[in-house]
């Protein structure tokens, strides 16, 4: 039963005025963290073992595709089961990737097949937590502290984004991916250590003749129906998997183009992260009346596309940091933006089967976006492939900003 300090006060809407949010914070804190610091592994290891483009694309990939694909399964499961457990397990379960990967490097068993098997494996663990992540959070909170738990929310991710990348390259320059990898399991134990501690509200009771397959269908059946939801999940696919497919082949900006190495990769990605950091802030300071305003998020899109276009033109590594700062605030921005007006409008019983339908928007957008720009390189070189689909999204996104009803 979610709670306010003072039972006969108005529900806050402050998400940390609840006790179980706070708890949980702790948890998603740290679990972020490690999160990035397994992607900054995964992606440098996957340049390290062969010096090839496409296959640090396809290892981005690796991760992100299951998320696009196994989610809706995952998040109607999750709608079916008690949120408290189904948080529990997948906790439980994040801890095979780094425990396995930490395994290989110890004993120098770690090869391209076996990185993108681990990549792939992980993929199919965030496609678990990440439905269960976005139903528990607002149901530890009452409904005037939803849109701030989703602020926060991208608070700790790309605060995490912003450090853990840049702390992950120094230390895998500095001491080897050994210690980092011991640093993502130990990172990973709180959340799992938490969760049996989490009380969040019961969703509706699901009819007992209710099939997955048709829990499935529904939660599609929802988006469809609901323009503003639809319309949503189009401008995330059309802007965002740009933006952050972009961002997933950092290496081949990092060392590709500027021979920067492990360091550069991780001051980039944290660069991404400190622009993402500063339109979190912003969100919460702003509130969900400003920040859900439909012509200043179509400006920020396009800030994005400027910032993906200087990544890959400007001369200098310093000039690219800049624009990495661009692409890191836009995606935040409209991702939570887009989010907040996703959940605002949610039943507690469709928040797993909708926010994974979410996901497999914005990730198989990113991670085919991320594939294909890193297959073009060898073709064309990255700044013709990006600049193609720079002007192929900024149509998209502009012919459905202009679509105002059906």
């Amino acid at each position: 039963m979610t709670t306010t300090p003072d039972q006969n006060a108005a529900p806050s809407a402050r998400a940390f005025a609840y006790p179980g949010f706070r708890l949980f914070y702790v948890g998603s804190v740290a679990g972020t963290n490690a999160g990035w610091i397994l992607r900054i592994l995964l992606s440098w290891l996957a340049w390290d073992l062969t010096r090839s483009p496409s296959f640090v694309g396809l290892v981005a990939s690796a991760s992100l595709l299951p998320v696009a694909f196994l989610g809706p399964i995952f998040g109607a499961v999750t709608d079916r089961m008690s949120i408290k457990t189904a948080f529990m397990r997948v906790t439980a379960a994040l801890l095979v990737v780094p425990v396995a990967m930490l395994v290989l490097l110890a004993t120098g068993a770690m090869t391209p097949t076996a990185l993108l098997i681990l990549a792939t494996v992980f993929g199919c663990g965030m496609a678990a937590y990440h439905p269960a992540r976005q139903s528990i959070g607002p149901r530890l909170v009452d409904a005037p502290a939803i849109g701030a738990v989703v602020a926060l929310s991208a608070v700790n991710f790309n605060l995490g984004r912003l450090l853990a990348p840049a702390i992950g390259g120094i230390l895998i320059a500095e001491v080897g991916t050994v210690p980092v990898a011991v640093i993502a399991v130990a990172m990973l134990v709180p959340n799992a250590v938490i969760a049996p501690f989490l009380h969040p509200r019961s969703g509706s009771a699901r009819r007992e003749d209710s099939s997955l397959r048709a829990d499935l269908v529904e939660g599609f059946t929802v988006v469809w129906q609901r323009w503003p939801i639809r319309r949503s999940l189009m401008i995330a696919v059309a802007s965002l998997g740009l933006i952050r497919g972009v961002s997933e082949i950092l290496p081949l900006v990092a060392d590709g183009l500027f021979e920067r190495g492990a360091q550069g990769l991780g001051l980039l990605t944290s660069t991404v992260g400190g622009g993402a950091l500063v339109a979190s802030l912003f969100q919460v300071a702003a509130g969900a009346a400003l920040v859900r305003q439909r012509s200043l998020r179509f400006v920020i899109i396009l800030i994005g596309f400027a910032g993906t276009l200087g990544l890959v033109y400007l001369p200098t590594f310093e000039m690219a940091m800049a624009a990495a700062a661009l692409i890191g605030f836009s995606s935040t921005y409209v991702g939570v933006s887009l989010q907040i007006g996703l959940q605002a409008r949610l039943e507690d019983d469709l928040r797993g089967r909708v926010m994974s339908i979410w996901m497999l928007s914005n990730t198989a957008s990113t991670a085919a976006l991320a594939f294909v720009i890193s297959w073009l390189t060898e073709v064309i070189g990255m700044q013709v492939a990006v600049l193609l689909f720079v002007l192929i999204c900024t149509a998209a996104v502009t012919a459905i900003f202009l679509t105002r009803t059906e």
